[in-house]
């Protein structure tokens, strides 16, 4: 979890590719965040509620949380 201005965001890190983010997708069913952060070596990319932070990226995260 990340700590946001407003709220908490689910935080979900991968350590290659595969973006199947179970336990992610779970927990946003369940609880239905505004947003939620995926790191992996994949690209940056926004889907739906969930956004995709490469891992060369990680340090910008917080600018992300902030926002």
């Amino acid at each position: 979890m990340i700590q946001g201005k407003t709220s908490i965001i689910p935080l979900e890190v991968k350590a290659e590719e595969n973006l199947r983010a179970k336990s992610l997708k779970a927990f946003c069913e369940k609880y239905h965040p505004k947003y939620a952060v995926r790191t992996s070596m994949s690209d940056y990319r926004e889907q739906d509620r969930m956004t995709n932070i490469p891992l060369y990226n990680i340090y910008k995260i917080r600018e992300y949380a902030d926002k």
